[in-house]
């Protein structure tokens, strides 16, 4: 008996540990008005596709807007998302569009890409630089890294200084040798090498409309949203890419990709810009098994839809803020073009608490299994 009434303590305790293993995802208090959807009735810069961009550092939202051919880069305050001031765009010419992607090194060099149709002899994929917010941009990259091929729809930035890389995907239209991959830009160095891959998957395209570097440099995702079972897990040494495995999510468009370790726990951020009634909707998931991601929560702030038929934007994880009962916050900016901002708080529980809560559910089938 009185082991029993151990037993049932112990669960009754681990229980409490496994309620408070929980993850949420809920919008940023204050930000976008205090509904966590920064809208076009509330930012004028969200009235077109043109804002396919974003990216987060130096505790700001850099936000990419302007025409194609008249790019401009906002400063938007972290909390709110008022703007605070915009980046020196002095020197940005060439490509299709002028700018598209962004992104910021661990370092807080801002980088951002323009978008090549067709590259060739004259038509250059371009990667510039800032190297703080005060800056003139700098050309990081100017080059051809597979002709014929449209490069620029997906744009990602990892590490600081001379590690900083950064991947762009081919799209599948035109129809060249090799835009089954990606290109990966050395920004110091200003090289860029085609990442190509034998046999198929991935299949052309793979890599256009999402890109995420993964656990480290040489681990990079790609989503083209054609189905929930198209987003590639790859390695890459040099040119030569291996597809390590195709990962099954929950929708078939959640395109935009980020990869960060909160609280200790690998986690993958998408944002879903497919279909009418789902378009927006932001997805954690565990990857600490990076071949099977498991899904923890998901969220929408926004209440409208408005067509994304590009299917383009960004997301970013933003400040991530240790909380007293070991659980983590993390912010998260989710752009979905045609549709603005969104702004979320992710709370992350305590790493310790995992082990528990598996150890309560092990207890109960115990004591379950001891009754019977």
């Amino acid at each position: 008996m009185k082991n029993q009434l151990a037993l049932v303590c112990g669960i009754s305790l681990l229980a409490g540990v496994s309620a408070q293993a929980q993850f949420s995802i809920s919008a940023l208090t204050g930000f976008g008005g205090g509904d966590g959807w920064l809208t076009s009735a509330e930012y004028a810069q969200f009235t077109t596709d043109n804002n396919r961009g974003m990216g987060f550092g130096n505790g700001h939202i850099y936000l990419q807007a302007g025409t194609g051919a008249a790019p401009t880069v906002r400063v938007l305050d972290a909390g709110t998302g008022s703007e605070l001031s915009t980046l020196n765009v002095t020197g940005i010419t060439g490509g299709a569009r002028l700018l598209t992607g962004l992104g910021v090194g661990s370092d807080g060099a801002i980088y951002g890409g323009n978008l090549a149709t067709a590259l060739s002899a004259s038509s250059f994929y371009k990667v510039y630089r800032w190297d703080t917010e005060a800056s003139a941009p700098v050309v990081a990259y100017n080059g051809n890294p597979l002709t014929g091929a449209r490069l620029g729809d997906s744009f990602a930035v990892t590490g600081s200084g001379a590690n900083t890389r950064v991947a762009a995907g081919f799209a599948a239209s035109p129809s060249i040798a090799g835009n089954n991959g990606y290109t990966i830009i050395d920004p110091t160095a200003g090289t860029g090498t085609q990442v190509a891959f034998t046999g198929t998957p991935p299949a052309a395209g793979d890599f256009r409309l999402g890109i995420a570097f993964g656990s480290s440099v040489n681990m990079v995702l790609g989503e083209q949203g054609n189905t929930a079972t198209d987003t590639r897990l790859t390695s890459y040494s040099g040119g030569s890419g291996t597809l390590v495995s195709t990962l099954t999510l929950t929708a078939a468009a959640e395109r935009m990709m980020q990869y960060k370790v909160i609280n200790g726990l690998p986690v993958l951020a998408t944002l879903e810009t497919g279909g009418a009634a789902t378009t927006g909707t932001v997805r954690i998931y565990d990857v600490s098994n990076p071949n099977s991601p498991q899904l923890l929560v998901s969220g929408k702030n926004q209440t409208t839809v408005t067509a994304n038929i590009n299917g383009t934007g960004a997301i970013a994880w933003g400040d991530v803020t240790a909380n007293p009962d070991g659980t983590a916050s993390a912010n998260l900016y989710a752009l979905n073009c045609n549709n603005g901002l969104q702004g979320f708080v992710v709370v992350i529980p305590e790493p310790s608490t995992f082990a528990l809560a598996g150890l309560g559910m092990a207890a109960m089938l115990i004591f379950r299994r001891r009754r019977i």
